[in-house]
């Protein structure tokens, strides 16, 4: 009995190696799809045997037609309904189909062919489209019915790697571009949302639209299915790069994104901070420091510093407390201020230092060039940009007045400039 069970189970042994042996692995992986022919015709071409006119319009298209492209749309996330994009270099075409889950069967890249005997060419508000003209209107290929006309070939391409989309910097109108531009994969650059910040993607219970401005002023309209998954996401704040695929409706040039992926890079903008600005209420008090005839001056038409009287020879100062400025950069020096006897730039006089002695006379002045109102008693909005020798942490901004029967108001001093 022991011989036996030692028979056995060496039978049992060799039996699975015979089995193992004789398995055909291969036939556990999918075959690549393959199509047996070739196009016959580029997108471009096939697009000319449609004039763009109205929704229920179709022609036919020659017997034997066969187009290629790559898949460039995804119904992924619900922005996409019951089509698919392929362009193949020449232009772009959207073919209907009647199923509303097509991302598994035709991924991003794949290259697929189609065979357009039996099918039309319309528009859809002058979009154009490739379907099936049922019923006196354009349907899509019913789910059954694809493998009939949809082949695919190889497996997807890497669209980062080998796929080149149609980089836009600008958008012109919709009657200035070209119908091959449509239904193919475009790259926005530098586009900005409106409503960045301000608003979600769509709206809950319909299609929305969003306009996205471009560098140059033009601007292109996001539309957005209720549908998709990332409605209640909001549009992104700055600027950044936008992918989608470019179509139309009527007159209006529209990109439809295929999920937040198509959404890149947006830096919301830095905002100008103020980094220094005067109390006049309390800046004597404040660190301020005066020479002779300088006060300040509060009443219905103005409030800032005045100076009134006669300067000596050597001038009468006014320098403001140090100003930490070593921690932002694109500095800004704002004022306004006027003469009511006449401006004169030998009497009336700005400057920065980066470092105060102590002393007006071996501190190191660097002065700004002052403008002349267009009329006695008129105020003078000046801006300066900052240089670099400004950016410290002891920084102080000075006026100084020179000669006789000086009279000079100064206000609004602002310094504006980006945090670090």
């Amino acid at each position: 009995m022991k011989n036996m069970k030692h028979i056995s189970v060496l039978s049992l042994i060799c039996g699975a190696i015979l089995f193992l042996s004789s398995c055909d692995w291969s036939q556990d992986v999918a075959p690549v799809p393959t199509f047996d022919g070739e196009a016959n015709m580029t997108i471009a071409e096939l697009l000319t045997y449609h004039t763009i006119s109205s929704t229920n319009s179709f022609d036919s298209i020659p017997a034997g037609t066969i187009i290629s492209g790559i898949v460039v749309s995804s119904d992924e996330h619900g922005n996409c309904y019951k089509y698919i994009n392929i362009e193949d270099g020449t232009g772009g075409i959207q073919i209907k189909i009647d199923n509303s889950t097509l991302y598994h069967k035709y991924p991003v890249g794949q290259r697929v062919f189609i065979k357009c005997d039996g099918l039309v060419l319309g528009d859809y508000y002058k979009l154009p489209q490739l379907g099936m003209w049922e019923n006196g209107s354009m349907q899509g290929i019913p789910s059954a019915r694809t493998s009939k006309y949809i082949f695919c070939d190889g497996t997807p391409i890497d669209m980062e790697k080998d796929f080149e989309p149609l980089v836009l910097n600008s958008i012109p109108s919709a009657n200035n571009i070209p119908a091959t531009y449509y239904n193919r994969l475009v790259k926005l650059e530098g586009a900005t949302f409106v409503e960045g910040g301000a608003a979600t993607y769509c709206e809950p219970n319909a299609s929305t639209s969003h306009d996205i401005k471009m560098s140059d002023g033009s601007t292109i309209t996001m539309r957005t299915s209720n549908y998709a998954d990332f409605i209640n996401e909001m549009l992104p704040v700055g600027t950044g790069t936008v992918y989608g695929i470019m179509t139309r409706y009527n007159n209006y040039v529209q990109i439809v994104i295929r999920g937040l992926d198509d959404v890149q890079g947006f830096v919301a903008p830095q905002q100008m901070q103020t980094i220094f600005s005067v109390d006049y209420n309390t800046a004597f008090d404040n660190g301020w420091i005066h020479g002779y005839n300088w006060s300040v001056m509060s009443n219905s038409s103005f409030t800032g510093f005045y100076y009134n009287g006669s300067s000596s020879a050597n001038g009468s100062w006014l320098i403001s407390p140090p100003i930490d400025l070593s921690q932002a950069e694109d500095l800004k020096l704002s004022f306004s201020h006027r003469a009511p006897t006449g401006f004169n730039s030998q009497k009336m006089m700005c400057f920065y230092t980066p470092a105060y002695t102590g002393d007006v006379n071996t501190t190191l002045w660097i002065p700004f060039t002052l403008h002349a109102a267009e009329g006695v008693n008129t105020f003078v909005n000046e801006q300066f940009d900052l240089p670099e020798g400004a950016y410290s942490p002891t920084c102080r901004i000075a006026f100084k007045t020179m000669g006789e029967n000086v009279q000079w108001a100064i206000n609004n001093i602002t310094i504006t400039g980006l945090a670090k």
